[in-house]
């Protein structure tokens, strides 16, 4: 590639990230403006699409090019962001260029990424592809994975088996384009535990919701315990562990001689593909049923909400497709993933082969002053052009169909 064609290249990445990062599209806000412009923008390039609505101002979309039929690569990305929050040294909806960092709120997560899947689009030839090319744009994936379950039950109420069938799930989350095929799933739950107000000096009589929380809590603490001696990190620093527990939030009480009348936490477990999260989580809801009898004592008890859930990715490492990933990055092998993304709901409802892999760190993502670095948009595009050709025009793919389709996705997961 000459001087003159990488500049080129380079330009049109920054004009499009640009774009997508002057519309903030914060979790749980609309995100239509920048849908229908991709959709514009892919249809401009022979693309079909498909918007799928969503709640107040938000929804999905799902591009097709090439071919139809089942077969081909699927290039998932979400649009929202996180809320910008304070402390940044310029405009968060405004691309700013630092020296090789483009800074500005979702480049790493994961504007980047679909920044450079357009420009990928605008050089494509629809006629040389023998398998069909798909691009999945999701919304609320930063609060549990949330509109991509739309998509998804979209696909499976429309037959996506005899129209939509990826040999292949891209998702392009900020990995510095090192490959990864598994991550953890999570449950997340709120609890809230009322008592009766009183004075301290009946501590011994009469129940305290804050000491409720801290039993409860405790046997959370138990739970990642048993499993403690699984965590360790790779050789990149990713922290990965069978099972972790994380307790978020606890508000409650009044006054240091109150007997506190209510006490609210919020958790999250996380676990491995191979361990059933609700049998992890049995001593916890025993524990729970022991302080709802004692609550019930004073006229309390105990509520509980789930929040979210999503499954773990468990990609067989040994996959040629994930070998094909690993050839076209070209950062070395595929290694476990430290934070949940979209796949395992990808792997869930498709059955296919999903692997996450994409520009920018994630440990710039969700602060001030997020950015990702130039030369790793320049590996994502020609990374993607690279996926592109060897999953959709027949050149280094693996021969045979990698999966057999045998799950569906439930309304519930």
């Amino acid at each position: 590639m000459s001087i003159n064609e990488r500049t080129q290249k380079d330009e049109r990445v920054l004009e499009l990230l640009g774009h997508m990062v002057a519309m903030p599209t914060e979790s749980t806000t609309p995100n239509r403006t920048l849908i229908d412009w991709a959709a514009d923008h892919l249809q401009a390039f022979g693309a079909t699409t498909s918007i799928i609505g969503g709640p107040e101002g938000r929804a999905n979309l799902l591009a097709s090019i090439g071919p139809s039929g089942p077969g081909g690569l699927l290039l998932s990305g979400h649009t929202d962001v996180v809320p910008a929050g304070t402390g940044w040294a310029s405009d968060p909806y405004s691309l700013s260029i630092v020296g090789e960092h483009l800074v500005g709120r979702g480049t790493a997560d994961m504007k980047g990424f679909i920044a450079c899947v357009l420009a990928a689009v605008e050089t494509l030839d629809p006629t040389r592809l023998s398998a069909p090319l798909h691009i999945a744009l999701s919304y609320d994936e930063e609060i549990g994975c949330v509109g991509v379950r739309g998509l998804l039950q979209h696909l499976v109420d429309n037959r996506f088996d005899e129209h939509l069938r990826p040999d292949l799930v891209l998702i392009g989350e900020p990995t510095m384009m090192r490959p990864r095929h598994a991550h953890l799933g999570k449950l997340a739950y709120s609890v809230s535990f009322t008592a009766q107000a009183g004075h301290s000096s009946l501590s011994p009589f009469l129940p305290n919701a804050i000491s409720s929380a801290a039993r409860v809590i405790a046997s959370l603490e138990a739970i990642a315990a048993a499993h403690r001696h699984s965590a360790y990190r790779d050789d990149t620093g990713e922290a990965n562990a069978e099972v972790t527990v994380n307790v978020g939030t606890i508000t409650g009480g009044t006054a240091l001689n109150v007997l506190a009348a209510r006490c609210d936490i919020t958790f999250e477990m996380r676990h491995s593909a191979s361990l059933d999260p609700d049998s992890l989580l049995a001593p916890l809801w025993i524990a729970i049923e022991e302080e709802r009898a004692t609550l019930a004592s004073v006229g309390g008890g105990v509520e509980i909400t789930e929040i979210t859930r999503y499954p773990a990715l468990a990609t067989d490492a040994s996959s040629p497709w994930v070998r094909m990933v690993e050839r076209a990055a070209d950062r070395g092998v595929s290694t476990p993933l430290g934070f949940g993304t979209e796949g395992g709901l990808f792997a869930v409802a498709l059955d296919v082969p999903v692997v996450i892999c994409g520009p920018g760190d994630i440990g710039v993502a969700h602060k001030p002053d997020e950015y990702v670095a130039l030369d790793q948009l320049r590996a994502c595009l020609a990374f993607v052009s690279r996926i592109i050709t060897d999953v959709c025009t027949g050149q280094s793919r693996p021969s045979g169909r990698a999966h057999q389709l045998t799950r569906r996705l439930r309304p519930s997961q």
